[in-house]
This record gives C-alpha cells, sequence and structure tokens, in this order.
C-alpha cells in the first residue's frame, strides 16, 4: 500500500511535534529505522502491516 508523500509528511510533522528520534518511531511501530526512513522520504509502497502502523499513529490523539 503506498505511503504518499503527503502522508511522509504527516508523518515527518507530527514525529517532530512529539519530540521523538526516528529510532523512537521505529521503535513505537515496530519497524526497522531503515524502513522508516523510506516511509518519511515518501511514496513507499508499504506491506499492510506497516501501512496500518503508520496509520493508526496518525490518527493517535486527535
Amino acid at each position: 500500500m503506498l505511503i504518499s508523500e503527503k502522508v511522509s509528511s504527516l508523518v515527518r510533522h507530527k514525529r517532530v511535534d512529539k519530540k521523538l528520534s526516528k529510532m523512537q518511531l521505529a521503535e513505537t511501530l515496530n519497524i526497522a529505522r531503515s524502513t522508516l526512513a523510506k516511509i518519511e522520504a515518501g511514496n513507499y509502497n508499504a506491506p499492510k502491516r506497516i501501512y496500518e502502523s503508520v496509520m493508526n499513529w496518525l490518527i493517535e490523539d486527535l
């Protein structure tokens, strides 16, 4: 499932707002830091589990 540049921008902004390092967020999402780097770069074709983890994290605290 494609993580678009818009979604990747939302991930970056939320991570910075919450003062999380890339490593901390990767651990929270249960993914490798290198995978998070791909997500934050945008246009990443993520497996369903990773896609769902990212989307669920984005909607937390809304």
